[in-house]
């Protein structure tokens, strides 16, 4: 026989036990079968109850079983069924050699007799006696439990097994593992050059299962409190922490946060002229208005910040006021009050500006000069401004970290402003929670009074600038800065 005809397998051979597959195949009926139009109706009951098998696992249903009517049994289609009726059926798959086994509706002792049920049992030669159709195909067609499952296998079974499963009846406990679950296996999404739509912070914790964000209320307010608060588990353990380097990316990742609601429950998304102010009520003081948190952003959420800016944009964002720097102020600018506006947040980490990175000024900056011109730009002053502020305006927030200092003195010193700054505050955030419960939320406004959060526009002069003798500072230090810096120069 001739066989250059044939293709030849580009692979190594796979046995046949370790193959899975999830499609009926019906053959066409050969010399041992009854044609379907001639056989007998139990075989439909025989038919639905290997399916009802199949259908109760994976694993089973991944393993397929036809059955068909034998021809050595002389049985019309309209033979009625009496007390000693059995039907001789083949049981096979993917052209195997069938199991001819005689099956029948089992039979059980009742009052008046013995009555059938709608049960099948089998009688099998191997077996030697009559037994339930499952043990029966447990027996015959056993199935591999180690092997996982394919998706499209799952699938199949989920759709041909034709029932709905009960999602809210599970425990809160159980869905979040199940959650877990989906994103601890989740990998981060790949570098991309298009935009991705929404928050990428938030759904870059999910990779594949961002879907769970749309499935219901409570799966999305499982999935996000996990992405918010964190978990072992999980890839983001700390939770949803940003990490962002210059004023422009922190104003951008603010900007998305901060038009995505969270919406945890029904009504949450702002619909009408009244709730969209209550929603920018709650945008910009959360911390006043906590009864308004159905109306919270995702930068609601945030509970660690990393971040660096240039020179001139952290004195702009923590508003430094040395050297007349103030009229420089502009509203548009975002500065450190976006904080207040973070419920959650529990640590700010701020990196210094980088002393030996570029140390020039810009041809058009909105400032002064910083830079008074190698070899005497002075970094450490710059740097002592903005910590001294640091120390002054965030002092209400328990933990604050600060780094890129230029040795352990500038360190030091900053940490004894703060502490001395700390003793300062009137009231600490736990003690403006309490005084808030002890007070009942506040004083009870009128009904037709709506909170607002319309600020007062300051007109902002287009003086001329005034110049002062501090800007640019020159390095008057011990040691000059740029030795310090580099100190194997000459």
């Amino acid at each position: 026989m001739n066989r250059s005809n044939y293709p030849r397998r580009s692979g190594p051979l796979v046995p046949h036990n370790d193959v899975r597959f999830n499609v009926n195949i019906n053959f066409t009926p050969n010399d041992w079968q009854v044609s379907p139009g001639e056989s007998h109706s139990f075989l439909e009951d025989v038919r639905t109850a290997v399916l009802k098998y199949r259908t109760t696992s994976p694993t089973r249903f991944s393993v397929p079983i036809e059955v068909a009517q034998s021809q050595s049994q002389n049985l019309g289609r309209s033979d009625k069924f009496h007390g000693s009726f059995a039907l001789w059926v083949g049981f096979y798959n993917f052209g195997s050699r069938p199991i001819f086994a005689t099956c029948r509706f089992k039979s059980e002792k009742r009052e008046g007799g013995r009555r059938l049920t709608d049960k099948v049992e089998v009688y099998g030669k191997r077996i030697g006696r009559y037994v339930p159709l499952e043990e029966f195909l447990e027996k015959m067609f056993p199935t591999f439990s180690e092997i996982p499952v394919g998706d499209d296998v799952m699938f199949q079974w989920w759709k041909s097994n034709g029932s709905a499963f009960n999602w809210p009846g599970l425990p809160t406990e159980l869905k979040e593992r199940i959650i877990s679950f989906c994103m601890h296996r989740s990998q981060p999404r790949a570098p991309r050059r298009r935009p991705i739509k929404g928050a990428p912070e938030v759904t870059a914790q999910f990779g594949k299962w961002s879907a769970l964000l749309g499935v219901s209320h409570q799966v999305r307010a499982i999935s996000l409190r996990m992405c918010f608060v964190g978990s072992s588990d999980l890839l983001y353990d700390k939770g949803l922490c940003i990490d962002v380097k210059g004023h422009h990316a922190f104003k951008d990742c603010m900007r998305r946060l901060g038009k995505c609601f969270q919406m945890l429950e029904p009504g949450s998304l702002p619909s009408t002229d009244e709730m969209r102010r209550l929603a920018d009520t709650y945008k910009t003081y959360p911390r006043i208005y906590p009864e308004l948190s159905r109306y919270a952003t995702f930068r609601h959420a945030i509970r660690k910040i990393n971040f660096q800016l240039s020179f001139l944009d952290s004195m702009h964002f923590f508003k430094v006021t040395a050297g007349s720097f103030a009229q420089w102020f502009r509203n548009f600018k975002l500065d450190y009050g976006i904080f207040c506006q973070m419920p959650c947040l529990n640590e700010i980490r701020i990196q210094l500006p980088d002393a030996r990175g570029s140390l020039s000024d810009g041809p058009c900056q909105w400032g002064p000069q910083l830079f008074y011109g190698e070899p005497f730009n002075c970094p450490r002053i710059l740097h002592r401004l903005i910590y001294e502020r640091v120390a002054e305006v965030l002092a209400s927030y328990e933990n604050v970290n600060m780094y890129g200092f230029m040795d352990e003195v500038e360190k030091e010193s900053f940490y004894k402003l703060r502490s001395e700054e700390r003793k300062k505050v009137r009231f600490t955030a736990e003690e403006i929670r309490e005084l808030y419960r002890q007070d009942g939320g506040g004083v009870e406004l009128e009904k037709s009074i709506i909170p607002g959060i319309q600020e007062d526009v300051v007109e902002e002069s287009e003086g001329l600038v005034i110049q002062d003798a501090f800007w640019p500072p020159k390095c008057r230090c011990k040691v000059r800065c740029w030795k310090v810096l580099y100190p194997d120069t000459t």
